[in-house]
C-alpha cells in the first residue's frame, strides 16, 4: 500500500523518491498520483513527507482537481522557461530544469531513489549535476502488492464486467450449431456463419467498451493450439465442437486502470475422455490451492501443492526446472492490479510469504499438444486465515 513507501525508502536507506514519466503508460506514476496524463510529470517525495507534483501549465489545473497528491506545483514556479531557453537544446534544458528542482527541494547530499525503469540518460545527467540518484528494484512494485479496499473494489467492478461478457460468450457458443466437420456455426441475417476466435473477441470487446473497460487482447484458443498457454488465437481460427476452448480474459478499467484476470475452459458438445480427466485434475488443483492459501504461505509452497495434485494424477510438471512438452508448464499464479502481471508470484522460486490483502490469480493448467489444454483461473484476495475469491463466474466444462 502507499503507506508502505516510507518504510521501503528507509530499507533502501534513501531520503527521497523521484519519478519522471507519463502516467498513461507508467503504472507507478499513476499509482502515486491517480492522475492520467499523456506527457511526463515530476513526482518528488521526501521520506516521511507527502509527495509533490511538478507539472506543465497545460495540466496544472486538472492535476490540482483530479490527483490524490495535494501539493501540485507548476513548472513556472521553478523558472522553467528561463532555464530551458538558456540551454543549447530543449532536451538538455529539460534535464537542467529537473536538476534545478531537485537541488532546490532535495539537495545534493540526499540519496534519491528512482525505479529501475528510470531513463539512464537522465540519471547520468542528474549525477553529472552532483545529485545522488540510485535505481532500485521493486521500489514501488512492493508497495503495490498489497491492496486497499478502494483498489480491490475497482478490481471487482472490472471482474463483474468480465463475467457479464463471458456469460454472453458462453451463450453464443452454446447456441451454435455443429457442422458435419465439427465446426461451430451460427446464423446472421439468415445466413450461416462460422464461429471464429475473432468473432468471440469482438463480442468480448463490445461489452468491455460499453462499460469503459479495455484490453490489449483476449485469448481464445481452440483444440491443439489451446495447449500453448499464451496462444492468443488468430481472428480467422475456426472454433470446433468436442474440443477445448480456452478463454483467458484480462481487461482493465479505462479510467481507473485496475484490472482483473480470469480463465475458463469449455467444450461445446462432448469433451473427450482425456480432456475431461485433465479438467478434473485442474479443478482439484484449483480447489486444493484455494483451501491452502493464506497470509504467510510461501508462493513456492503453493506451487508445490499444485504440482503434488498433478503428479499424483499422473501428469508431468516443471518442478525442479524440468523442460516438458505436456503437463503443468507454468507457475500457479501472480499478482494483479494496475498491471495484469505483478507481484507477488506463486512459482517454485518464489520464497517470500504472501501477505494479507495481496490479490493473486490461482490458475492451474494442464496441456497436451495433441489434444489441447485446460486452465481455470480465479483472482482472490489473501486474508489472514485464508482467501476471498473475487471471482463469481461458474465453472463448467461442457456447454
Amino acid at each position: 500500500m502507499r503507506s508502505d513507501i516510507d518504510k521501503i525508502l528507509e530499507e533502501k536507506k534513501a531520503e527521497a523518491l523521484l519519478l519522471f514519466s507519463e502516467s498513461f503508460k507508467d503504472v507507478n506514476m499513476y499509482y502515486m498520483t491517480k492522475f492520467l496524463a499523456p506527457d511526463p510529470l515530476m513526482l518528488l517525495k521526501k521520506a516521511g513527507n507527502p509527495p509533490t507534483i511538478v507539472i506543465n501549465a497545460m495540466e496544472f489545473q486538472r492535476a490540482k482537481e483530479e490527483s490524490i497528491v495535494k501539493d501540485v506545483r507548476s513548472y513556472a514556479e521553478y523558472n522553467y522557461f528561463k532555464i530551458v531557453k538558456a540551454a543549447k537544446e530543449p532536451q538538455v534544458g529539460g534535464m537542467k530544469f529537473l536538476a534545478y528542482v531537485l537541488k532546490k527541494e532535495i539537495g545534493k547530499k540526499s540519496l534519491i531513489a528512482v525505479p529501475q525503469s528510470f531513463p539512464a540518460l537522465l540519471m547520468d545527467f542528474l549525477r553529472s549535476e552532483g545529485l545522488k540518484v540510485k535505481p532500485f528494484n521493486n521500489l514501488l512494485e512492493k508497495a503495490r502488492e498489497t491492496k486497499g479496499p478502494d483498489e480491490i473494489n475497482e478490481m471487482i467492478a472490472v471482474q463483474r464486467v468480465t463475467e457479464k461478457a463471458t456469460s454472453e460468450i458462453m451463450e453464443t457458443i452454446s447456441n451454435c450449431d455443429i457442422g458435419s466437420d465439427g465446426t461451430l456455426t451460427y446464423k446472421k441475417g439468415g445466413k450461416k456463419q462460422v464461429l471464429t476466435a475473432g468473432k468471440l473477441k469482438s463480442q468480448f470487446w463490445h461489452v468491455f467498451i460499453d462499460h469503459e473497460v479495455v484490453t490489449e487482447d483476449t485469448i481464445v484458443a481452440c483444440g491443439p493450439k489451446s495447449a500453448i498457454p499464451h496462444y492468443f488465437g488468430e481472428p480467422q481460427d475456426n472454433l470446433k465442437a468436442n474440443q477445448p476452448i480456452i478463454m483467458d480474459i484480462f481487461p482493465q478499467s479505462l479510467r481507473k486502470r485496475y484490472g482483473t484476470d480470469m480463465t475458463r475452459t469449455v467444450v461445446r458438445g462432448k469433451a473427450p475422455k482425456a480432456i475431461k480427466k485433465m479438467f478434473d485434475a485442474v479443478f482439484e488443483a484449483r480447489n486444493a490451492s484455494l483451501d491452502a492459501l493464506h497470509a504467510g504461505a510461501l508462493g513456492s509452497d503453493m506451487f508445490n501443492l499444485c504440482c503434488d495434485v498433478f503428479e499424483k494424477a499422473g501428469y508431468q510438471t516443471i518442478r525442479g526446472g524440468k523442460q516438458i512438452e505436456k503437463g503443468f508448464t507454468h507457475s500457479l499464479g501472480h499478482g494483479v492490479g494496475l498491471a495484469v502481471h505483478e507481484g507477488p508470484g506463486m512459482g517454485e522460486l518464489t520464497k517470500s510469504p504472501l501477505k494479507e490483502h495481496n490479490v493473486v490469480t490461482v490458475e492451474p493448467g494442464l496441456y497436451d499438444p495433441k489434444i489441447g489444454g485446460v486452465r481455470i483461473e480465479d483472482i482472490v484476495e489473501v486474508t489472514k486465515k485464508g482467501c476471498r475469491n473475487l471471482t463469481k463466474m461458474p465453472i463448467q466444462l461442457e456447454i
